[in-house]
């Protein structure tokens, strides 16, 4: 089992980490911001997918990693999305939000890129430069972001179209 220092190159983590401490933010009543929260949403959209459509075929955990795997990649991500469809307003807005959006993507990118020239560790096989090589390790980093940009983009556009507009007033 990987320890926890290790754990930090994969972007579930990453995903899993932010989740914990927005939605603590959340929990506490503190306000954050809807580019945030967005990207929060897309960011775990964002790891169910990869997992699910590209990493659950190579890896098959069993014992507890089995179930920390289905909290992590599943539940995790099923709930914070589900959550802010159902509990924040939308936004007036698209396009102000995409740098948000966007910024996982981008940081991880670079995280990963200075993490595997250090130690020679690459997370994913789609952003693994010595086997890519230049060109093709920019442009997948630049396809994960567009990727994170249109994903977010399409969420919070479909939020707009059915969300939540503010609390219902008791009664």
């Amino acid at each position: 089992m990987e320890n926890l220092g290790g754990m930090v190159r994969y972007f579930t983590i990453w995903g899993n980490v932010a989740a914990t401490l927005i939605m603590g933010l959340v929990a506490a009543g503190r306000q954050v911001p809807r580019a945030v929260l967005a990207s929060l949403a897309t960011s775990l959209a964002v790891v169910g997918m990869v997992y699910w459509l590209l990493l659950a075929g190579y890896h098959t955990p069993t014992g507890l990693g089995w179930y920390t795997n289905q909290i992590h990649h599943t539940f995790v991500p099923a709930g914070v999305i589900a959550w802010w469809y159902r509990f924040t307003d939308p936004a007036p807005a698209i396009t102000p939000m995409l740098p948000a959006i966007m910024a996982p993507a981008l940081s991880y990118g670079l995280f990963a890129l200075i993490l595997g020239e250090v130690t020679g560790f690459y997370a994913y096989f789609f952003i693994n430069l010595p086997e890519l090589g230049w060109p093709m390790f920019l442009l997948n980093n630049a396809g994960l972001a567009l990727f994170f940009a249109a994903l977010g983009a399409s969420m919070v556009g479909l939020k707009k179209l059915g969300g939540r507009q503010s609390d219902p007033a008791p009664g």
